[in-house]
């Protein structure tokens, strides 16, 4: 019987990852040990993968735009036209000597007694 296996999406930034022809391969015990100087591979282009055990467990790879870019450029979003638009509430003169804070007031001090 055969089953069905669900494919993942890939996203922009997993095609960067997939597009990298050479991964290195390192320890646990050796990411401990040299961690600042595999950073440094990584700022540089670099993708290494995290083993434990010989299985690999993790990938480092270099961040070069934010995933919000990223989805704009391959068209999964659509920016907002005006991203600063604020909606105003349009004012209302009440008709009356009291405002609606004084009117407030008063119902809540006949309802405390």
């Amino acid at each position: 019987m055969a089953t069905a296996t669900k494919k993942a999406k890939t996203t922009p930034a997993k095609k960067e990852v997939e597009a990298t022809t050479h991964t290195q391969s390192v320890g646990v015990r050796e990411l401990r040990q040299s961690a600042s100087k595999l950073l440094d591979q990584v700022k540089a282009g670099a993708v290494i993968e995290i083993t434990e055990h010989g299985v690999p467990v993790a990938r480092l790879v270099p961040i070069t735009k934010s995933l919000y870019e990223e989805y704009i450029a391959a068209g999964l979003i659509i920016p907002a036209e005006n991203p600063d638009w604020r909606f105003e509430m349009p004012t209302i003169k009440l008709k009356g000597k009291k405002t609606s804070t004084e009117v407030l007031m008063e119902m809540r001090a006949e309802e405390r007694y």
